[in-house]
């Protein structure tokens, strides 16, 4: 695939991932009186449609990773130390630094949660801190920094595999999406899981395993592309899959099931679904939409920070707009969280250019946090 393509898929996937945000109230009123002639049902598409998002990003993030990244020629260990430390703060940083702002925020409550004694709190608390950077918690959305970290620790050796045999990947990653396939099912998860012994984690969403097969078919696509298919077949597949996904959505709606238990990507018609998009991609005539896709690509660089950035803004849209319909939530808060990202971009980048030297470390570091390129 052309760079312009995989970034433009990039800045589609980042406006997704706002979009399951943003609609996830629909949700629950369209739960209420499932009206099919309404804004809060138009959310619920959209919930469904933005599904690939997520996968997509793993995808994409190992596709580029596994085009740039050579072998450096001194030994697997030194080469291996050298990604780690090049990549893995590129992750933490903002991790870290956005953790801290939704811990922060929370921390009035902290107390009156913990329930215990004077003396107790404080190690509740550390408890409480620790458990959340461990699995993503401090905000609904910091899960996905903790998959792409471990999906980073593991890249190097799913190289070394993929270059030694293309073929033998192929199999590994069939493998893993079959393995996952069963396992997103709780239930068979459990009957699979508890022959081993192994408990299903109860923080699954930032398990890497679960996610690991999109990431894996990225190094493999980016060694060896899939073939060629016809893009209209490709594109029919999709809306296929795609009706799958809001079918099963809708009987487990009908059937009064809360929303998180069936909603999230814990569902095999969702693999899919991603799986598809993924095939479409590369069935498009590239040559013909590399100009087209050229301006949607400039935005790529933001999507990180985008990402970022874009539930506190969610937030402010809530709070001071809790009437306006979820999909024009949307709109406003893609809008606004681009233009924002971009700003800063722009600002940053001025300042580091033309302002006091001073200033050029502090700036640097606030790049860091906001993941701003």
């Amino acid at each position: 695939m052309q760079r312009s393509l995989t970034d433009s898929a990039k800045v589609f996937a980042a406006i997704a991932v706002i979009g399951i945000h943003a609609t996830s109230t629909a949700e629950y009123s369209f739960l209420r009186d499932h009206r099919y002639f309404s804004l809060d049902f138009l959310g619920v598409i959209v919930n469904q449609w933005a599904r690939f998002s997520v996968p997509l990003f793993l995808y994409l993030s190992a596709y580029g990773l596994a085009k740039s990244e050579k072998p450096r020629g001194r030994g697997f260990l030194k080469d291996y130390g050298i990604f780690l430390l090049k990549r893995l703060p590129t992750i933490l940083v903002p991790y870290l630094f956005f953790s801290a702002i939704a811990l922060a925020m929370g921390f009035h409550s902290w107390r009156a949660q913990a329930g215990q004694s004077e003396t107790a709190a404080p190690a509740d608390f550390l408890a409480r801190v620790l458990q959340k950077l461990r699995t993503g918690g401090a905000d609904y959305h910091l899960y996905f920094l903790v998959i792409l970290a471990q999906c980073y620790v593991l890249f190097p050796v799913l190289m070394r595999i993929a270059r030694s045999s293309t073929s033998l990947f192929r199999i590994f990653v069939w493998l893993a999406l079959l393995l996952v396939s069963l396992l997103l099912y709780k239930g068979s998860s459990e009957m699979i899981l508890g022959k081993l012994g192994i408990a299903h984690p109860g923080w699954h969403a930032s398990f890497a395993i679960y996610w690991l097969p999109y990431f894996m078919l990225g190094v493999l696509h980016a060694s060896r592309p899939p073939r060629q298919r016809n893009p209209i077949a490709s594109f029919l597949t999709l809306l296929v899959a795609l009706a799958y996904v809001l079918l099963e959505y809708d009987y487990y709606s009908l059937q009064g099931t809360p929303v998180d238990y069936y909603n999230h990507f814990s569902r095999p018609s969702v693999m899919l679904y991603a799986l598809t998009v993924i095939w479409l991609l590369h069935a498009m005539p590239e040559n013909r939409l590399a100009e087209r896709t050229e301006r949607i690509a400039a935005w790529a660089g933001l999507t990180f920070s985008v990402y970022l950035i874009h539930p506190q803004i969610l937030r402010l849209v809530n709070n001071y707009l809790p009437h306006l319909p979820a999909v024009f939530g949307w709109i406003l808060v893609t809008v606004t969280t681009f233009s924002l990202v971009y700003a800063l971009t722009m600002l940053t980048g001025k300042i580091q250019e033309k302002g006091p030297a001073f200033l050029a470390g502090p700036v640097r570091f606030l790049q860091r946090c906001l993941g701003l390129r």
